[in-house]
């Protein structure tokens, strides 16, 4: 979601507004009408997806034949939710 943060010059209050492409971004501020000046992104998260870069690339090998074994443990006590039904 395109959420920018914008600081009062007046005031000094930060706000978030949710400016979506094509709209005019907030120019003063609801508060005390003074200028509002759009910050910097601050906290930009993300998520890897998938397998993982950690996990394949850089583990430790005792890590690795660990996480197989408990892989391996969980796959025969039944509990394994990926295993086809027929």
């Amino acid at each position: 979601m395109p959420i920018f943060e914008y600081k009062c010059e007046k005031c000094g209050r930060v706000e978030e507004f949710l400016v979506l492409p094509g709209e005019k971004e907030p120019l003063t501020c609801r508060y005390c009408g003074g200028r509002l000046v759009k910050l910097p992104p601050q906290h930009v998260g993300f998520v890897f997806k998938g397998s993982g870069f950690y996990v394949n690339d850089y583990k430790k090998k005792e890590e690795k034949a660990k996480a197989r074994e408990e892989a391996s443990a969980r796959g025969k006590s039944g509990t394994g939710g990926d295993k086809k039904k027929s």
